[in-house]
C-alpha cells in the first residue's frame, strides 16, 4: 500500500507539471499573438520577427523544461481523483491560459503606448519609435520570465508553493534573463536586434510592468479561491 501511495503521488505530480508547462507556453504564446494582432489593428510596429524568435528561444526553452521537474504541490494527495474525461486543460488551466495571456499582452501594449506618449527624444519620431519597440521587446521577454513563477500552481499562492524551491527552475530563470538582457545592453548585439539603450527611467517602467504580472495573477488566484473554484 505504501508503494501504491508513492506511485499515485508521483503520477499526480507528473500530470500537474505537464499542465504547468502547457499553461506557461500557451499563455505566453497567447500574449504574443494578442500583442501582434492588436498592434496591427492600431497600426503599431511593436515587435520585429527577430525579437519574437529570440523571446521564444529564451523564455520557451529553459523555464518550460524546469517546470517539468517542479516538486509536488502541498496537499497534492488531498485532491479528488481526476475524472476519466479530464485533460491537461482541466482544473482551471484553460481559463488561466486565456486570462493570463490577455494580461501579459495588455501590459506589453501599455508599455509601448506609454513610450510613445512619454518620449525621451522629443521631436525625433524615429528615435521615439525605436525606444518604444525596445521597451515592448524587453517587457514581453521579462514578463514571461516573471510569469513562470505564477504557473507553479493554478490556484495556490506563491507564498504557499514556494517561489524558489526548485533549484533547476531558479537557474533556468537566471540563464534566460541573462540571455534576454544581453541583446539589450551588449554593444553589437543591440545593433543586430535593432534595439536602443534604455534610460534608467525606461528600465524602471519595463521592470514595473513585467513584474506586475505576479501581483495581478496572485489577486486573480485569491478571487478564484474565494469563489471555491480550487475545490472543483
Amino acid at each position: 500500500f505504501a508503494t501504491i501511495i508513492v506511485a499515485v503521488e508521483e503520477g499526480r505530480k507528473v500530470f500537474s507539471n505537464i499542465q504547468k508547462t502547457i499553461q506557461y507556453l500557451l499563455s505566453a504564446n497567447t500574449a504574443e499573438v494578442l500583442t501582434i494582432f492588436l498592434a496591427t489593428l492600431f497600426g503599431w510596429d511593436v515587435l520585429q520577427p527577430v525579437h519574437l524568435l529570440w523571446i521564444n528561444l529564451v523564455t520557451d526553452t529553459f523555464p518550460a523544461i524546469a517546470l517539468g521537474v517542479e516538486p509536488a504541490e502541498p496537499g497534492v494527495m488531498t485532491h479528488k481523483p481526476r475524472g476519466r474525461k479530464s485533460s491537461f486543460f482541466s482544473g482551471g488551466v484553460m481559463s488561466s491560459i486565456i486570462y493570463q495571456g490577455f494580461l501579459q499582452g495588455a501590459l506589453v501594449l501599455g508599455v509601448y503606448a506609454y513610450a510613445l506618449m512619454n518620449p525621451v527624444h522629443v521631436g525625433d519620431m524615429r528615435a521615439i519609435h525605436a525606444d518604444a519597440l525596445t521597451m515592448s521587446f524587453a517587457t514581453l521577454g521579462l514578463i514571461q520570465l516573471f510569469h513562470a513563477f505564477n504557473v507553479k500552481s493554478v490556484y495556490k499562492s506563491l507564498v504557499t508553493v514556494g517561489a524558489f524551491k526548485n533549484k533547476m527552475f531558479n537557474i533556468a530563470i537566471v540563464v534566460s534573463a541573462l540571455m534576454l538582457l544581453s541583446v539589450l545592453v551588449v554593444p553589437g548585439l543591440t545593433t543586430v536586434f535593432s534595439v536602443t539603450v534604455l534610460t534608467l527611467e525606461q528600465w524602471l517602467i519595463v521592470l514595473a510592468a513585467a513584474f506586475s504580472i505576479v501581483p495581478f495573477v496572485e489577486i486573480a488566484k485569491a478571487i478564484m479561491r474565494g469563489m471555491g473554484l480550487d475545490q472543483d
